[in-house]
Order: structure tokens, then sequence, then C-alpha cells
């Protein structure tokens, strides 16, 4: 009735969008339409890990990012609190996996599977949040350096977030980077040591997962 008095009112574009999303949110087929879409990024995701250059290139961006974390370490002063110097570390960390891809993965990894490139845009996000708390921590002039355990925090919504969409075991490192957010906020001055050992473990072992399954 409200559709049809809208719709009267010459409102016919506003009364067809509310009769579209009360049949779309209603239909049984919107449940197996997203667990189709779901089983088929699984088995595109499934089909392009089967590729033996992932499993290299995944150990290389753990090293890359461990580098990058051993330098913040190295360079880290308890009494400096805004040093430019890592914000160019990040930047070229992050250059350097995108190159690293490139070379190991091949050219065009990121088009060739419609599963990768929904994992490139989650850990794209990932990144967006990991400067964005960086920057919150900056400007709201807390002394302490809260930003790097919550790394931790979003390292585990990144990979439960892949454990939804892809496989369960990605709940294993979403459970590993929750423990490791924990001992970066218990041993702070340790923190950038703490998360480089514990992605690169973890990228190891998704790579060694991944020899074994091929």
């Amino acid at each position: 009735m409200a559709i049809a008095t809208r719709r009267g009112t010459g409102l016919d574009g506003d009364a067809g969008m509310v009769e579209d999303s009360s049949a779309w949110s209603s239909s049984p087929d919107v449940s197996e339409g997203l667990d189709r879409w779901r089983g088929l990024m699984r088995a595109d995701m499934a089909r392009e890990m089967k590729d033996p250059r992932w499993p290299r290139a995944l150990v290389a961006v753990g090293v890359v990012h461990l580098a990058a974390c051993l330098v913040c370490h190295a360079l880290l002063e308890p009494v400096a609190r805004r040093d430019p110097r890592y914000p160019l570390i990040w930047l070229l960390e992050v250059a350097t996996i995108l190159a690293v891809l490139r070379l190991l993965a091949g050219r065009g990894w990121l088009h060739r599977s419609a599963a990768v490139k929904l994992a490139a845009k989650f850990w794209t996000t990932f990144l967006i949040l990991a400067f964005n708390v960086v920057s919150l921590n900056a400007l709201t002039g807390i002394e302490d350096t809260w930003y790097r355990p919550a790394w931790g925090t979003l390292s585990t919504f990144f990979f439960a977030s892949m454990a939804w969409l892809f496989t369960p075991l990605f709940f294993i490192p979403a459970v590993w980077m929750w423990a490791t957010g924990m001992l970066m906020a218990l041993f702070n001055p340790e923190a950038y040591l703490i998360y480089g050992v514990s992605w690169f473990l973890v990228l190891c072992g998704v790579a060694a997962n991944l020899r074994r399954a091929g």
C-alpha cells in the first residue's frame, strides 16, 4: 500500500527502489547467492594458490616486513616522540613489497584472480587503518605509543576476515596476532621486534601450508 501511494505521488523511482529492496531482502535466493559467491571465491583462491610462485613471494614479503621492523626497532629512542624516518621506512616497505610481489608472483599478479584482488583490497584497508591509528596517537598527544599494540588487533581482524571468506585455517594466524598484540602491550619497547617476527612466522607458516597442499 505504501509503495502504491508513493507511486501515485509521482515518486516512481523512489517507490521502485523501496519495492526492489524489499523483494531483495526477503528473497531466499540472497543467502544462496552469497554462499555461491563465497564458494566461487574459495575455489578461485585455491586454484591461484597452487601456483608455486606464491610460497616464495609470501616468504619474501615476510623478510621485507621483518627487515623494516628491525630497522624501526634499532632507531627507537624512548625520548623521541615523532621521528619522520618512520613514515619513510613504512612507505619504502610497501613499495618494496609491491616490487617483490611483481618479481616473484609474476607480472599482473593482482589481476590474475578475483580472490587475490579481494584479499589485496583487505590488505590495503589494513594498511590505511594502521597508518590511521599512528596519526590518531600523534594527534591526541598521548605520550604512550599505543598504536603499536593496536596493529595486533588490526592484524587479527584482517586474518579473521580472510577466515570467513576463504578458509577457517586463517583463524590460526588471527589468534596468533591477537596474542602478538598482547605481547606488544606488555613489552612495548620491543613491540617492533615482536610484530616483525610474528608476521614473518605467520607468512612462513602460510607458505609452508601452500607447499604441502600443492
